[in-house]
């Protein structure tokens, strides 16, 4: 278990932090009787039995009958899958998801439909025409949903929830928090998209056991989440990881964030893309491509053998490199994790990008650069991590890789 240290854990009960601990552990090893409970939190028996009424009370675990070794049976309880559900919303550039989970965080359903570009006030209806169908869908009343968490791609102010600017969406100063929590009648706190696939990462992918690492959307955008001792860190007002608009060339192409040579423009899927057209005139696999040029398409030329599709893919790790070497001189993180729609040929991009980071960062062999297992879920699932542990944090300690902002 991670001892969080903001003001919400210091401020928790002995009791509130005895409940955690007792949930926790039914939730990792029940089913469990409650001699086996106190044993492995070092409470007592009657301590133990007195949170295991509240939580039967409150339908958090359940009794699944008794356990007989000879003498008395002893009870035997479980943690309650079916207790709670969590919303996880994913507004993108190309489709508006949302996601149903269990009290574990596992998504029990999923729905998406195309995004409607510069229209938020559209997309805040879609979430709500959504939500009903995927509850549906996922077998889960209304009244079950106990907390729920929405990203996207763009900057994002803490804690107010205002998307300040999301130029791949069209967005700008637009109170993304305030409106969903009104749309929805409940609480939506909002993140950026690395931050949550960060979350997801440390919980669930190649990040697991990392105290401090960072996450790198590589996409129609690129940005980063910064972990650091085992939290997400956001800067004053929420904008870390913008590293997709540091400029790395004078005369680059134009960005959508208004200036001109961002390493955005060089390795997002738009750069891709441009990347792919120039080079077809000395290539037939990718003049055979349909336009605009899918990334996927690309990636498959390159996996087959394709030289100038292999190139546009090198050419852009190596670009990538001058972002992460600036974080890696910063952060000294203990791990680098790539993901996006861009990462469609991880070995070749991973490649330029080593090749190259020497270059840029102090010691950078020292930092294993690697591409997420978690694929194109990773930020959906990391909106479902950020509402479950927002809503029972309360009552529970941070479990290890689930990473709470510490913003009001």
């Amino acid at each position: 278990m991670v001892r969080p240290t903001d003001k919400t854990a210091n401020n928790r009960t002995p009791r509130e932090l005895n409940r955690a601990l007792v949930l926790d552990l039914v939730q990792e090893h029940g089913p469990i009787s409650r001699t086996n409970l106190a044993r492995l939190s070092g409470l007592t028996k009657p301590t133990v039995s007195a949170i295991i009424e509240e939580l039967l009370d409150s339908g958090s675990v359940r009794d699944v009958g008794s356990e007989s070794r000879g003498g008395r049976p002893a009870r035997l309880l479980e943690f309650n899958d079916d207790s709670a559900a969590y919303l996880g919303i994913e507004i993108g550039v190309e489709q508006t998801a949302v996601a149903v989970a269990d009290a574990r965080g596992r998504t029990r359903a999923r729905l998406e439909q195309p995004a409607v570009l510069r229209d938020p006030h559209r997309t805040v209806r879609d979430v709500v025409e959504l939500l009903p169908k995927v509850l549906q869908l996922a077998g889960v009343p209304r009244k079950r949903l106990r907390g729920a968490c929405a990203i996207l791609p763009g900057l994002i102010e803490r804690p107010s929830g205002v998307c300040v600017l999301a130029p791949n969406l069209g967005w700008e100063r637009f109170p993304l928090r305030a409106e969903l929590s009104r749309a929805l009648r409940m609480q939506v706190p909002v993140y950026n998209l690395p931050q949550a696939a960060a979350v997801a990462e440390g919980e669930l992918g190649a990040a697991r056991g990392h105290a401090s690492y960072v996450w790198i959307y590589v996409g129609l955008g690129v940005g980063a989440g910064l972990v650091v001792d085992g939290r997400l860190f956001f800067g004053m007002q929420g904008y870390s990881g913008e590293i997709g608009h540091c400029r790395v060339a004078d005369d680059g192409p134009p960005c959508g964030c208004g200036r001109r040579g961002c390493l955005e423009t060089f390795t997002s899927v738009m750069a891709l893309r441009r990347a792919a057209e120039a080079a077809s005139s000395r290539s037939s696999a990718l003049a055979a491509l349909p336009r605009p040029h899918a990334v996927a398409a690309i990636a498959s030329a390159a996996l087959a053998g394709d030289e100038a599709a292999r190139g546009i893919f090198h050419q852009a790790g190596a670009q990538l490199a001058r972002g992460i070497g600036v974080l890696l001189n910063l952060l000294n993180p203990q791990l680098v994790v790539l993901g996006g729609e861009a990462i469609a040929a991880p070995d070749i991009l991973l490649a330029g990008l080593r090749e190259e980071l020497p270059r840029h960062a102090v010691r950078a062999g020292e930092v294993p650069v690697v591409a997420s297992p978690l694929g194109s879920e990773a930020g959906l699932l990391g909106a479902v991590l950020l509402a479950r542990e927002g809503a029972v944090r309360s009552l529970r300690l941070v479990p290890d890789g689930v990473l709470q902002d510490s913003a009001p």
